[in-house]
């Protein structure tokens, strides 16, 4: 009894049939890749902390008990004061307006004459760090063009001292961030002058007028990606690494003039 062999070979519509099916599935497979591929890219620019690592101020437990006992052992600091020849640039770092700009030089015993503007005196002095550059690192401020101020329409030098008798003192001071540049915001405020600063990891150094008690306040205002707002201020070869401080907190730092 002879068997038949069974036919094997597919017909040209099967052959069809299974190319489509392949062709299909290959292509779903690359949408799927192509599409995780958009979603991986998506959350990684977004700025996710899946991906990213972290950017903000880290500062060990050990070093923030280093600095809060640094900064209780600080009797005061000792702050470079702004020179005689030098005052006219460290106004200028101030960024006043005209009225307080006029107010400072007479408290500081610099009263403009009648035939001079009261700006026409700032010369490109800066700070001993900052030479060649404004206290921010751009471009350097515009000189002030107020108006002639005359000096019989201004008090008198010896009625701009200050409480204890002595004449207002002008000190530099440098900002910086301790740490991780990111965005970390603090407020100074010393003898009636404010000012907001953003820390940068270089510092931004300016002229404050130094108050009868010695006493700075630095207020926390932004604390950038985290972390705490890591500030130090510091003035010629003296420096204070302050406390981590937190949005709204006051640190009073006691200063002299050398």
């Amino acid at each position: 009894m002879a068997f038949e062999r069974p036919n094997f070979e597919q017909t040209p519509q099967a052959n069809n049939h299974y190319k489509i099916l392949s062709i299909f599935t290959k292509s779903a497979l690359a949408t799927a890749v192509l599409a995780g591929l958009i979603a991986a890219g998506a959350l990684y620019t977004s700025g996710t902390h899946l991906f990213a690592s972290p950017s903000g101020d880290d500062v060990s437990d050990a070093d923030q008990r280093a600095r809060i006992e640094a900064f209780n052992s600080l009797k005061f600091l000792l702050v470079s004061r702004v020179v005689a020849k030098d005052i006219p640039g460290a106004i200028n770092t101030m960024h006043l307006a005209s009225a307080d700009e006029a107010k400072i030089r007479i408290e500081i015993g610099q009263v403009p004459s009648a035939s001079s503007p009261a700006g026409s005196d700032i010369s490109s002095s800066h700070p001993p760090e900052e030479q060649g550059k404004s206290d921010t690192g751009a471009a350097p401020a515009p000189a002030d063009h107020s108006p002639a101020v005359a000096s019989d329409a201004l008090p008198s030098r010896s009625t701009s001292l200050a409480s204890n008798g002595s004449q207002m003192t002008l000190a530099w001071v440098r900002l910086w961030d301790t740490d991780v540049e990111d965005g970390d915001v603090v407020r100074i405020d010393s003898a009636g002058y404010s000012r907001t600063v953003t820390l940068t990891s270089g510092g931004v150094t300016f002229a404050i007028p130094v108050p009868a008690n010695g006493q700075v306040r630095i207020t926390g205002v932004r604390d950038g990606d985290g972390g705490g707002i890591t500030v130090g201020l510091a003035s010629g070869s003296a420096q204070a690494i302050l406390p981590i401080m937190s949005v709204g907190q006051v640190l009073t730092l006691n200063v002299r003039t050398n």
